[in-house]
């Protein structure tokens, strides 16, 4: 026999060659091997090995192991990793949704002033809501607004250092520009202020001093008790304003805490604070506002920096992230806060700081106190308390700074990491070049030749490929079920949009790569864990495509992270798993397991961010007056599953093709299941409603001569969702009343219709200008 060695480059290759050949390749195929008889085997000549022996040989083969078989780990459990990481997502839910433990009154001194009392905070809460809405202009607002400042008051007089409160009333207007700009104003609204005097206090000549701004506001909707829209932070804030009044030594600025009376007319109040003398020592601002009415308030928009400095040194549980705020910019939630007021009527700037879980029950008659979870005013309080002493005694606070932003977001509520724009392009940069040196690491691993680089493009393709035919079926999906089905059923369902939207990409996008693999692999001959390898390689490929991208889209600066994050994690653990791989012998397992705990880190960073993103989308699509939301719903959500699983995107090539299609058609066809049932989506029990704007309107007309012709009244209804214009013209025609729709575009009307003239009428309009002219 033969001693000669080939090295093959295919099973094909090896299994043609001569059988005096010995394959060091392919040793597992036995088919190609001589036969022999009679001969003992090496189990039968070695000693057994113990296994940190078998560990040692293994490392001592410097990478031989590389061309040798893998095993692939049997198709069902495919959907173990799957189930899993659903699993891990729910978790991730938990640790996102955790409060601290509230604080009663025995709990803590009266006198404390780093601790707040949640017990406290509700009797503050239940205080300034009342038992009605509290609308601007309305007798029980004035009422409440008397209670309101009776409790600055009653702080003042037990306070250890110097309180002042001043009940504002304030005329004027402005010029808001908007999409549809209007002209605001605004006679003798109500403002509650209440100043804790620093160091800084009042000039001899009568001005104040540098003064740091907290705002909130006590008024709400007509229908809605606005307890978190916006008592919560109303009560947080009174409470914070008596445990800092009891300090014994001041603090270097004064702090003014604004209980804003007109906010929902729209943002009235702030802008009338404006005139008020003490707004003109103010050199930063803290806005506390509410689009939801659970878990922990978000910083979503910065234009003052060292707030962020000093949230970071002072909030235990965290929570920020500037995504929010390129979707506030861009008009992807259509919403507005007092912020925007003080930035660009009175050139003050600062955070903005808003509840968003639960947003379902925003401006509903849902929006009271028993839907607040315990310990979320202890979060509101501790978190504005720690940041107030925390900036109040800051040196750089005493003058204003121009506008400046900045990049940020906390991980899993543990830390907060903030950069300046500029900063973060770096940091994006650095994100690139670590993973062009894990590409590099790889064609190394691998053997740096043409081969090699050619095969690692092939499987971008492949990767690009996959995720085409993930997102296209999802839409195909979601196309079907807007069609024969109901929409906005994750409205009272949030977990729905898992197996509507990610279960269709995932098992697609999973086929498709499997297929594409199938035929790589016969070319390559590479076995399973380099395929792996591989594959995850040519994934942070694409995913610096796409970052390099985005850095040329300034607008995208506040939202890149989404992407260099996850690609600076994984390409950084891509080191330790490749080294671990070249060094020792795998199974198909074992590297699974490795992959998956090493991508633990970055897989639970984009689930924080999918959570958080959904939480904020699903409620406001319901209000955004889309005839197809789910759309909408649909893209975001097939984005967020490619970038969560990013991060092991390629380990499915670990599992055995055989009998895949069956393991992964039983996952689909429980999501088709759901997808095809027509759920209702609006449910009191959750609570989550259908919202409908009702406004009585008079159409006066007049001839040349100013004469009135003709006059009509009736009721115009806003559309908010696209189920509000059938279900209102169904509930009024079972009423035996007459109704009337027109939608964006249509022409407006040179006479009304004779519908408008029957008591009510209804105009069904997205916008109110279109009905009125």
């Amino acid at each position: 026999m033969s001693n000669s060695l080939l090295f093959c480059q295919s099973l094909e290759q090896c299994k043609a060659a001569t059988n005096k050949s010995y394959c060091y390749k392919y040793p597992l195929d036995y088919d190609i091997l001589p036969k022999y008889t009679g001969v003992p085997t090496d189990d039968e000549i070695k000693p057994k090995e113990k296994p940190w022996q078998r560990v040692l040989y293994e490392m001592s083969r410097k990478g031989k192991h590389l061309y040798e078989a893998v095993d692939a780990i049997p198709s069902p459990y495919i959907v173990l990793l799957l189930g899993a990481y659903f699993l891990l997502g729910y978790l991730t839910q938990l640790v996102e949704d955790e409060l601290p433990t509230p604080l009663r009154d025995s709990d803590i001194n009266r006198d404390t002033t780093d601790r707040v009392s949640e017990e406290s905070s509700w009797r503050y809460l239940y205080e300034i809501m009342g038992e009605e809405p509290r609308v601007c202009g309305t007798e029980y607002h004035l009422n409440k607004t008397r209670d309101m400042k009776a409790i600055v008051d009653r702080i003042a007089v037990t306070a250890n250092q110097n309180v002042r409160t001043d009940w504002q009333i304030v005329t004027g207007d402005y010029f808001l520009k908007s999409a549809a700009p209007f002209v605001s104003y605004y006679d003798r609204a109500s403002n509650i202020a209440a100043l804790l005097e620093g160091e800084s206090g009042f000039h001899g000549n009568g001005t104040i001093g540098s003064s740091i701004l907290v705002n909130c506001h006590y008024d709400s909707v007509p229908y809605a008790l606005g307890a978190s829209d916006n008592v919560i932070f109303c009560a947080a804030m009174a409470e914070t304003l008596a445990r800092m009044s009891k300090r014994t030594k001041k603090l270097k600025h004064n702090i003014i805490f604004l209980f804003n009376g007109a906010e929902e007319n729209p943002l009235q109040g702030s802008h009338g604070f404006l005139q008020h003398p003490w707004s003109k020592g103010v050199t930063t601002l803290v806005n506390l506002d509410s689009a939801g009415s659970n878990g922990k308030a978000t910083i979503f928009q910065v234009t003052d920096p060292r707030i962020l400095s000093a949230y970071k040194a002072a909030v235990t549980r965290p929570s920020a992230q500037s995504l929010g705020e390129f979707l506030f910019s861009s008009g992807v939630i259509p919403s507005d806060t007092d912020f925007r007021i003080f930035r660009d009527f009175g050139d003050v700037h600062g955070v903005d700081i808003a509840f968003t879980k639960w947003g379902n029950l925003y401006h509903t008659r849902f929006d009271r106190p028993e839907y607040i979870r315990p310990g979320v005013l202890q979060w509101a309080g501790d978190m504005l308390l720690g940041l107030l002493t925390q900036l109040a005694d800051r040196d750089d606070i005493g003058h204003k700074v121009p506008p400046a932003g900045a990049v940020y977001y906390d991980y899993l509520n543990w830390f907060v990491v903030w950069q300046s724009p500029a900063l973060s392009l770096l940091v994006d940069a650095a994100a690139v070049l670590a993973a062009l040196v894990s590409t590099a690491h790889y064609v190394w691993l691998v053997g740096p030749r043409l081969s090699t680089v050619r095969e690692l493009a092939f499987a971008v393709a492949g990767r690009v490929a996959a995720l085409v035919v993930g997102a296209g079926v999802a839409a195909l999906v979601t196309l079907l079920m807007v069609a024969t089905t109901v929409q906005l059923r994750y409205l009272s369902r949030p977990w729905l949009v898992v197996a509507l939207y990610w279960v269709p990409y995932l098992v697609s996008a999973v086929t498709a790569s499997h297929l594409y693999d199938s035929w790589r692999s016969r070319k390559s001959g590479l076995n399973r864990s380099i395929r792996t390898l591989q594959a995850m390689t040519a994934t942070r490929v694409v995913l610096t495509v796409l970052l390099s991208v985005s850095m040329c889209v300034p607008s995208l600066a506040t939202a890149r992270y989404a992407l260099s994050v996850p690609l600076l994690m994984t390409s950084v653990t891509s080191l330790v798993t490749s080294s671990v791989v070249r060094t020792v012998r795998l199974k198909a397992y074992q590297h699974l397991v490795l992959e998956c705990v090493v991508s633990l880190p970055c897989v639970m960073f984009t689930m924080s961010l999918a959570l958080r993103l959904n939480a904020l989308l699903l409620p406001t699509v319901a209000r955004s007056a889309s005839a197809n939301p789910d759309l909408v719903v649909a893209a975001v959500n097939v984005a967020l599953a490619a970038v969560v699983s990013a991060a092991v995107s390629g380990v499915e090539l670990l599992f055995s093709r055989r009998r895949l299609w069956l393991s992964l058609a039983g996952l689909g066809a429980a999501a088709a299941a759901l997808a095809l049932t027509p759920l209702e989506p609006y449910a009191a029990s959750v609570p989550s409603v259908q919202r409908h704007y009702w406004f009585h309107t008079q159409i006066t007309t007049y001839n040349i001569n100013g004469e009135q012709t003709d006059q009509t009244t009736g009721v115009f209804v806003s559309r908010q969702d696209a189920y509000t214009t059938e279900r209102v013209l169904q509930a009024l025609k079972t009423k035996g009343l007459e109704a009337c729709s027109c939608t964006r575009g249509d022409p407006p009307p040179l006479t009304p219709p004779r519908a408008w003239r029957c008591l009510p009428a209804v105009v069904l309009e997205t916008l109110v200008s279109t009905a009125l002219r």
